[in-house]
């Protein structure tokens, strides 16, 4: 199982970002991510032991405040289409990137949409657009980071909480 550090939408920015994106389907040999996985990843950690990082996140993170966030516009990336996220101030976005133990220079603001299959096969579509690029959500708050579980499965991954530490205000 491996482990990354994320923020979840609420059910608003989720209904909101899935109204826009319908419309897309799904190219050959892409996966369309269930709305209900979309989360904006601040660090991935592999294979680590998850009550190491759990007691870490909490020193690191418990109480830090949190920016208002927006999933807004979208890009590409090879392999990968996705809606953005603004964050206001920005830097308390990054401040979070960073106690979750993340790399900021790397760091991309987003939620993935749309994911190239594995085997994408010769029919696969190369280039499917991103249609959703005059998209915006509503604002809101996360109120904790989670630190999460993905286990690889035929239909993509399955994603478990392991362990959440609540945020504070701005």
């Amino acid at each position: 199982m491996g482990l990354f550090t994320a923020l979840w939408p609420p059910a608003g920015a989720v209904q909101a970002l899935a109204a826009d994106t319908a419309a897309v389907g799904e190219p050959r040999g892409w996966r369309v991510r269930a709305p209900d996985a979309w989360h904006v990843t601040l660090a991935f950690h592999g294979a680590a032991d998850p009550g190491v990082l759990a007691r870490r996140l909490d020193r690191a993170a418990r109480g830090a405040p949190a920016p208002r966030l927006r999933i807004a516009g979208g890009g590409a990336a090879p392999g990968v289409r996705w809606a953005g996220v603004t964050a206001e101030p920005a830097d308390l976005l990054i401040g979070l990137v960073v106690l979750a133990g993340g790399a900021p220079e790397r760091f991309v603001p987003r939620v993935t949409v749309l994911r190239v299959r594995p085997r994408p096969g010769p029919a696969a579509d190369p280039d499917p657009p991103v249609t959703w690029t005059a998209h915006r959500g509503p604002w809101w708050r996360p109120t904790e980071l989670l630190l999460v579980g993905s286990e690889p499965t035929r239909g993509g991954s399955r994603y478990r909480v392991v362990h959440r530490v609540p945020l504070g205000g701005p």
